[in-house]
């Protein structure tokens, strides 16, 4: 029998407590707190016990975000699995009586990654260039030589390139877990070159703006959506470009625990779930190298503004 004097206020402060407890990325909590809201808010269910709380409420919820033309059935169920992990909670808490909860279904797609004629085209170097290009350009290249995530991937200080190891320390990670990703000559070249022509220091961020600041995320977005089009690549998701690292590397190397460490996943079976959704059913991290295949060697010189690589 449920506690019936916790209001659904009290109980969401406590759960996110917990998770914070955890030590779940900040990521991952706002996430949370945007999809349960959603549900809260939807029948202002905030000063209402939980005990009151049922599964009905929570297909009524469903129906309602599906009835959403902005909403695609995969975010439906996106939205549904947080709110469901709330709910399972209030459960275990005998906050809420017990009761199965099922997540909508939703038509799985095999997501297209980038082909080789696309990563051709954006990893070639670009012989005259504006900085931000240039810099793109770089960012580019390391995330199709790693697989590592935006996030991850801003986050790192030049510190963070060890050259003598071959290696990059992700302090920054979704899991919250720092991460070492070994890249090859070629990659490293092309970060060592880059470094020097932009002159950051050891404390720098690899990524950042004219004034050394951090760049945002969603600049970075909208410099590889600007870079791609101009090359005539219409792809422009960044994460599609981990997407295509994975795919490409476990079709070179078949090593699904390797590419699991690589990816940062905490169990094998989401590892497959992502070679799933690409179609495909750290003993050499290097494996797969972007560079050998599309890229070519280059020296970047600064010329009024432009930034020239031979």
């Amino acid at each position: 029998m449920a506690i019936d004097n916790v209001l659904v206020k009290q109980a969401y402060n406590e759960f996110v407590q917990e998770k914070k407890a955890m030590n779940l990325s900040e990521l991952t909590l706002s996430t949370y707190e945007l999809h349960i809201k959603s549900f809260v808010d939807s029948n202002e269910f905030w000063d209402m016990s939980t005990s009151l709380l049922n599964k009905d409420l929570y297909q009524w919820w469903i129906e309602d975000l599906k009835e959403d033309d902005n909403k695609k059935d995969v975010t439906v169920t996106s939205y549904a699995r947080s709110v469901r992990a709330f709910l399972y909670w209030l459960q275990d808490n005998q906050y809420m009586d017990v009761c199965p909860l099922q997540l909508p279904k939703y038509q799985h797609t095999i997501k297209v990654c980038y082909t080789d004629d696309e990563l051709a085209t954006l990893l070639r170097k670009p012989k005259t260039c504006s900085e931000v290009e240039y810099q793109t350009w770089v960012f580019i290249n390391l995330i199709c030589a790693t697989g590592m995530r935006l996030s991850s991937a801003l986050n790192i200080q030049v510190s963070d390139i060890q050259r003598k190891e071959h290696s990059v320390y992700v302090q920054y990670t979704k899991n919250n877990k720092a991460q070492v990703f070994f890249v090859n000559d070629d990659m490293l070249s092309i970060l060592s070159k880059y470094i020097i022509q932009f002159e950051l220091s050891d404390n720098d961020f690899l990524f950042c703006t004219a004034e050394k600041k951090q760049l945002a995320k969603r600049t970075m977005q909208d410099n590889v959506a600007t870079y791609n089009r101009k090359l005539g690549v219409e792809k422009t998701s960044i994460h599609l470009m981990r997407h295509t690292f994975a795919k490409n590397y476990y079709i070179k190397t078949k090593d699904i625990y390797s590419l699991s460490k690589i990816l940062g996943h905490s169990t094998i079976g989401t590892t497959e779930k992502y070679l799933s959704d690409l179609g495909l059913n750290l003993a050499n991290a290097v494996a797969y190298n972007p560079q050998a295949i599309y890229g070519k060697k280059e020296q970047p010189k600064k010329r009024r503004g432009k930034i020239t690589v031979k």
